[in-house]
């Protein structure tokens, strides 16, 4: 038999005259809600709003107390603004954790910077707080912890290493560190971790037996985040298990290889201080998405990306490194969507001596600046390899200086003098325009030239609102296609 609701509360009111009277019943209906939804709703306060939850009644402190959610990441600045508010406030959420006893915590995140002392302080006594902040790490591992989120901001990360009660938690299937350079040492080889997520940011890793480790013991991670991590100059993953890669790194890391059968997702922002003596080794047969910023390595291993579909290139090239462009484009053959930024069109195909093997590719991103007579000729040699195109998005960012300057020698005249073979496979285009009267001209040739055009898109800053509608309205376009129109959002 279900509980009866409990009567929080009787109210009672008279009737003018008097002898007349009645009682509302107020009912307490959260504390009827099963643990789970209870425990669900509580997901969503911050550790302050669960501790005052304690104070509604016994119930509610028995479901504060064994929340499996807690949220020390939004806590108000004001109780951290001294040294005594911090203390108060660490000894008031570790009392608040000593309540909890070995209750489960599902999910734990800690948002914490250190303390900077105004300039009513002379003396900082917050240096203590590293230890505590450990002390709460390994309470939620004592806790059988699932999703563990850390982002500190240490005194001395040198005092005392990550602990590695963490990585030799059974229950643990989530875990991000950002911890401004603690040191990492590797696990234990005995022990086969649960981790399907790790995300490592601005740590030093021991040495490189530490992704040997994340090889051979995390048989079921299926993510890997790795930005600005270091201590190591050669990082070496091989997994089965492996599906998503992130890596961002700026002068720490020479070599990296990267090998998994389900590998489906790598985005690399690599800026090397020695291209020359860096190597990058990829080996993803079945590769869905790749994105690629940064330098270009002496030593590439890519291989061929059969099942590639969207790619996207921000590389910096030297004059002298078309080989290694070719051969970059020579592992996306088989690329579907393809983004390119100005730097990776303008070197290689500028002379129009590349013709990349890339002609499966039916959608095209250019994100450049204005399209000035520099660039044309490489826009050129790009689009004849390109005769399956029919969606091309050209995103553009007006010049801070003069941004009328070397954008007007090339007119409609000439664009239809190159016999493009995509223009009539066209149908979907977004270009961004100014008062670019090379952009302008393109944009037209495409409207008057582009047989089975469904429809343009075209966005423009409100100062060039009257010029950039005008000229394409006078256009006669060759197909039904519908020319939309609209302003550039301003970016904050």
């Amino acid at each position: 038999m279900a509980p009866k609701p409990k009567k929080r509360a009787i109210a009672s009111c008279e009737g003018e005259g008097g002898g007349c009277s009645e009682s509302k019943s107020m009912i307490d209906r959260l504390s009827d809600l099963p643990d789970q939804v209870a425990h669900h709703i509580l997901s969503f306060l911050t550790v302050m709003d669960l501790v005052r939850v304690c104070c509604v009644s016994k119930r509610w402190r028995e479901l504060s107390l064994s929340a499996p959610c807690l949220n020390f990441d939004e806590i108000p600045s004001g109780c951290r603004s001294t040294c005594r508010n911090r203390l108060q406030l660490m000894t008031y959420l570790e009392r608040y954790l000593f309540h909890r006893g070995g209750n489960k915590i599902q999910s734990f995140r800690v948002n914490w910077e250190r303390h900077y002392m105004d300039e009513n302080e002379t003396v900082c006594i917050c240096a203590s707080e590293h230890y505590r902040l450990i002390t709460w790490i390994n309470s939620a591992v004592r806790c059988n912890v699932e999703v563990l989120d850390l982002k500190m901001t240490l005194y001395d990360p040198e005092e005392a290493p990550f602990p590695s009660s963490v990585f030799l938690c059974g229950t643990l299937r989530s875990l991000a560190v950002d911890m401004n350079f603690t040191l990492l040492r590797t696990p234990s080889f005995g022990f086969s971790s649960n981790l399907t997520k790790l995300e490592l940011k601005d740590v030093v890793i021991e040495d490189d037996r530490f992704f040997k480790w994340v090889s051979c013991s995390c048989k079921f991670i299926e993510e890997l985040h790795l930005d600005q991590v270091r201590g190591i100059i050669t990082i070496s993953i091989e997994s089965s298990s492996l599906k998503i890669l992130r890596f961002f790194d700026v002068f720490n890391t020479s070599h990296l290889s990267i090998s998994g059968e389900k590998l489906e997702d790598i985005v690399v922002g690599w800026y090397v201080e020695s291209p020359s003596n860096s190597s990058l080794n990829i080996c993803a047969p079945n590769l869905r998405c790749l994105s690629w910023s940064g330098k270009l390595m002496n030593h590439l291993t890519l291989g061929k990306f059969r099942h590639l579909e969207a790619a996207v290139l921000r590389l910096r090239p030297d004059e002298n490194e078309l080989d290694k462009v070719y051969e970059v484009l020579c592992s996306l053959c088989k690329v579907r969507a393809l983004m390119l930024d100005e730097a990776t069109i303008k070197v290689p195909f500028s002379k129009g001596s590349m013709r990349a093997p890339i002609y499966n590719i039916h959608c095209l991103t250019m994100d450049i600046g204005s399209i000035t007579d520099e660039l044309v000729p490489a826009i050129v040699s790009l689009f004849r390899g390109l005769p399956n195109m029919y969606i091309l998005c050209i995103q553009s960012k007006t010049p801070l200086d003069n941004p009328q300057s070397n954008t007007s020698g090339f007119d409609m005249g000439y664009w239809k003098l190159q016999n493009l073979a995509f223009i009539d496979q066209l149908k979907v285009v977004s270009i961004e325009l100014c008062n670019d009267s090379n952009a302008i001209d393109l944009a037209r040739y495409i409207l008057e030239c582009a047989q089975n055009l469904l429809q343009m898109i075209v966005i423009y800053p409100p100062q060039d609102s009257e010029i950039v509608t005008r000229k394409l309205k006078e256009s006669k376009i060759a197909s039904g296609a519908t020319v939309v129109f609209r302003e550039k959002e301003k970016r904050g």
